[in-house]
């Protein structure tokens, strides 16, 4: 599914309304299917949001592990879970909306 996605959080933190308007939003196709996560040597919910126009998948966000939804409605959703950077997990949200192609 096309979508545009707003990241809500940095580092573990939320970001400010001040911020939300200077953060870009992504788009493109979201991915939500159980993966092994090597490093935690298990299987966890991956939402990831891909770019697949150069013909493979490429990440264009670090993806969510344990990714949990939180709502559905009219078009819009909110996914929550962790992100791994430099070798830490962060707590990261995401504002999904249907892309209108």
């Amino acid at each position: 599914m096309q979508v545009r996605v707003q990241i809500l959080r940095r580092n573990g933190v939320p970001i400010t309304r001040r911020e939300l308007l200077s953060c870009p939003v992504r788009v493109g196709l979201l991915s939500v299917k159980e993966a092994r996560d090597p490093m935690q040597s298990r299987p966890v919910l991956q939402a990831r949001l891909l770019d697949r126009t150069s013909g493979i998948e490429v990440d264009v966000l670090p993806q969510l592990n344990d990714a949990r939804l939180l709502y559905v409605e009219d078009g819009k959703m909110r996914l929550i879970g962790t992100e791994r950077n430099d070798q830490a997990e962060y707590a990261q949200m995401w504002a999904v909306e249907q892309d209108k192609c």
